[in-house]
């Protein structure tokens, strides 16, 4: 009986073992990503994007942009708009006029308006910055106050400076030995540069005067601050543009360059002209020297150094090109007049 046991307990445990492993094959071969027992093996295997043909083309389908971030959201600007309320841009304007009533004055030799909230102590430090740097760049071409050129700009400046009345300002002259360089120029607060190179244009010291003058002009007007003033809000203003129109910043900054820059810098240009015939009538120069001056520098503008200077001034074009003649010939009657109010000894 016994033999005949063993045997059988034996074939029962093979049986056991095979069973187990087949269980344990079978358990792989679920874990395969690839194949699956379960699966028919006649049945071909669905792909992801091939039954979504007929359901793609019933037009719920959302095209994304090629950035990947989805449909294009419209400009922030429809989104204020659409919540707005008349109360909002009534405040709006009130807050802007009363901004640009408060920071509104008079030029005073000429009577325009105009904005500026830039104060006298800021425009005198930016100016002292800059004339510590230019002297930094040209202390060793300076004349001493001895040498023939620098005795006739100090001469000319001590007839100009009366007739020009510039809060805080430190008058100095400094002239600088550059027989290629054609300019000449006033810093706020008084600081006076004369190249060299522009003495010989000048002629006389009539004709130093007439640039003088000009020069200075910006100065009692505070035409830097205004100009400062502009630039802060146009760039304010280009950057809310840009931020809610959705557009790039260059469209506004290239609009307001050419529509109110270039406006604003020959409304300057022309108004220091004038202020600057006024001074050189009550400093006793004659102020047709001006318009000689300025021939002279357009017969030989294709000199690079000359035409740089026109470039800042271009005022002088329509002075000289014959376009504004109706000013050009008031002069002469209007500054004789306004000489006369002086003792002059011409």
């Amino acid at each position: 009986m016994l033999s005949r046991v063993v045997p059988q307990t034996k074939q029962t445990s093979y049986i056991a073992v095979q069973s187990r492993i087949a269980s344990t094959r079978t358990f792989a071969s679920h874990a395969s990503p690839f194949r699956s027992v379960s699966r028919p093996l006649h049945q071909p295997q669905s792909r992801t994007f091939s039954s979504c043909g007929r359901r793609c083309s019933n037009g719920n389908y959302n095209r994304f942009s090629n950035s990947g971030r989805g449909p294009r959201a419209p400009p922030l600007m429809y989104h204020l708009l659409s919540r707005a309320r008349t109360e909002h841009f009534v405040i709006i304007g009130l807050g802007a006029s009363a901004f640009y009533y408060y920071n509104t004055e008079v030029v005073e030799m000429t009577g325009r308006r105009r904005l500026n909230f830039i104060s006298v102590q800021h425009e005198l430090e930016l100016g002292e910055q800059a004339y510590r740097e230019i002297l930094a760049e040209h202390r060793d071409r300076i004349l001493p106050d001895s040498h023939p050129d620098a005795k006739v700009v100090h001469r000319v400046l001590e007839r100009l400076i009366p007739q020009a009345r510039v809060e805080g300002a430190q008058w100095r002259a400094h002239v600088i030995k550059a027989d290629n360089v054609r300019n000449a120029f006033v810093l706020p607060g008084g600081k006076v540069f004369v190249f060299t190179g522009i003495l010989p244009f000048c002629k006389d010291e009539d004709g130093l005067a007439a640039v003088l003058g000009h020069e200075i002009a910006h100065v009692v007007a505070h035409h830097s601050a205004e100009g400062m003033t502009r630039n802060y809000l146009l760039k304010s203003i280009v950057t809310v543009a840009s931020f809610l129109f959705d557009i790039s910043a260059m469209i506004p900054a290239y609009l307001s360059h050419y529509l109110i820059n270039l406006p604003n810098s020959r409304v300057q240009e022309a108004e220091a002209d004038d202020m600057g015939l006024i001074m050189m009538a009550r400093a006793c120069y004659n102020p047709e020297a001006a318009i000689a001056f300025w021939q002279r520098l357009v017969n030989n503008k294709e000199e690079h150094e000359i035409h740089q200077f026109l470039s800042t001034h271009p005022s002088v074009g329509l002075l000289i090109s014959g376009r504004d003649t109706s000013s050009i010939e008031a002069y002469p009657n209007s500054l004789a007049t306004e000489r006369k109010s002086y003792p002059c000894s011409q």
